[in-house]
């Protein structure tokens, strides 16, 4: 049920942009594609563009000599001070190898909020969910916390009709909420989000139990999407249940991308309801154990293709993952995850056909290199991800006969702290028309992504990105292949009360 409580209009609409181009003939090789398309931007596009290519390359310029003196290790006693540093660093590593043997995180509780980690991926809030921030409450009381997060975004697309299209407009999201620690191991949580435009913010107080587009909650919407009770430590064993934040996601330092589930990314506001359950093992590695509940007309987390949950056995998503965050050799995170979502699929693309059990499998990894110098590092992190039942290619607007193909994949490289809190990664993803659980990644589409991003600790970023998106495989009746290519500049503030 769906609670509509209207509001005063407060925002008036803003500005939208729109023009029709001349098309120039789609260029067959791939880079030549991208750097025509680069060329061709105007206005703000081309402003943004050249904003992202001045600070990467005033950052390189000004990083690299401090990489090159952080190569240079001090001997063995030429220091008291590198001896005091090696000292201090040996204690903390035995330290946390002592918690990690006891099942406890491998940081503990109270760091600095100001101290770089790359577990800490992407922007502000992009990797911890619920149960994460949960663990964070140290004392009986309150706990309030939030964001706000506002940026300007410009799209241009080149269509499969054949028409070219222009669009800019500036977002904003806000959320707030807390955690109340009721009792020594039981945490209650809530958190209200709401997302605006200049295109449309028309604010009214919901309750939904899906959403209400494919990604996030209508403009001026103002819903809770944290709504949980927590016990934890019950020996070693997590279990949050209401609704929730779900994230799994490659920690690579400047993304933080996931091929199954990453719930509110970027300006989105979406959610999981059910449960989530965790055990932690040793060494600082994690079972996950999730069961989402789904309305018969719809999910609350992003789903694409043909997904349905109009089947009463389809109600339950069923998710399994392990996951360490440890160092292991040259990784700092391996992770395995299995989704289930039983008759869900519309094989034929209609519920008068085929329906059957959809299955996605990820495997993740994230490496570093140089993290023992003080200079910059560089972070590589990866996904593949394969889906052994997909629609059909008729199902998915293909021409030709039999099934979609259900392979995945993303890399990502990041330069962290070309200068202290200055960085840089780049983003290649591919799916197949099959793939239909990420929340980042389209299915039937390649990208390429540029981004710079300085943030400084868990409370203040700053990203810039370039995006170019393409479709790997023309839609049946189509004039061609839908391109697109977006920049947006984007703040995020984290803040305690």
């Amino acid at each position: 049920m769906t609670r509509n409580i209207r509001m005063p209009r407060i925002f008036t609409a803003g500005f939208r942009r729109r023009e029709s181009r001349g098309h120039e003939a789609a260029d067959t090789n791939a880079s030549r594609q991208f750097m025509n398309k680069v060329l061709r931007i105007r206005g703000p596009g081309k402003r943004c563009l050249g904003t992202v290519f001045v600070l990467i390359v005033a950052g390189m310029l000004s990083g690299f000599p401090t990489y090159a003196q952080a190569r240079t290790t001090p001997e063995e006693g030429d220091s008291g001070v590198a001896e005091a540093s090696r000292d201090s660093a040996d204690e903390n590593k035995d330290a946390a190898a002592a918690r990690a043997e006891e099942g406890e995180p491998a940081s503990p509780d109270g760091a600095d909020d100001d101290e770089a980690d790359d577990t800490l991926s992407g922007s502000v809030d992009d990797s911890s969910g619920s149960i994460e921030v949960a663990l964070e409450k140290k004392a009986y009381g309150w706990d309030f916390r939030g964001d706000m997060r506002a940026g300007y975004v410009s799209v241009d697309t080149d269509r499969r009709d054949g028409s070219d299209d222009s669009s800019s407009e500036w977002l904003g999201r806000f959320r707030i909420g807390g955690n109340y620690n009721i009792a020594d191991k039981f945490v209650v949580g809530g958190r209200i989000a709401s997302i605006c435009s200049t295109n449309d913010c028309n604010p009214a107080l919901e309750f939904d139990s899906t959403l209400p587009s494919t990604s996030t909650v209508d403009q001026g919407d103002i819903t809770f999407d944290q709504l949980y009770v927590h016990s934890f430590r019950r020996e070693r064993f997590d279990l949050a249940i209401g609704r929730l934040q779900t994230k799994f996601v490659a920690r690579a330092g400047v993304f933080a991308k996931s091929l199954d589930r990453n719930d509110s990314h970027n300006f989105n506001v979406n959610w999981t309801d059910g449960l989530h359950g965790t055990l932690h093992l040793k060494k600082d590695s994690v079972v996950h154990v999730i069961f989402q509940n789904n309305a018969a007309d719809g999910t609350s987390s992003v789903r694409r293709g043909p997904i349905d949950f109009a089947d009463d056995d389809s109600r339950i998503t069923y998710f399994l993952a392990w996951e360490s965050l440890q160092r292991q050799g040259p990784f700092h995170q391996l992770g395995f995850d299995f989704t289930l979502m039983p008759r869900s699929l519309l094989k034929d693309g209609s519920r008068s056909g085929r329906i059957e059990d959809y299955m996605g499998f990820v495997a993740r990894f994230a490496t570093s290199w140089l993290e023992e110098t003080s200079g910059p590092r560089l972070n590589v992190a990866g996904e593949v991800g394969y889906a052994p039942e997909t629609p059909t290619r008729a199902a998915m607007g293909l021409p030709g006969n039999g099934d979609t193909d259900g392979l995945a994949w993303n890399l990502a490289a990041s330069v962290m702290d070309i200068r202290p809190n200055h960085n840089i990664g780049i983003n290649y993803g591919r799916t197949d028309a099959g793939w239909l659980l990420s929340p980042q990644y389209r299915e039937n589409e390649e990208l390429i992504e540029i981004r710079y991003l300085w943030r400084r600790g868990r409370r203040q970023a700053l990203d810039i990105r370039a995006r170019w998106r393409n479709e790997l495989q023309q839609l049946d009746g189509t004039t061609r292949k839908q391109e697109e290519l977006d920049f947006y500049v984007r703040l995020t503030l984290g803040f305690n009360l």
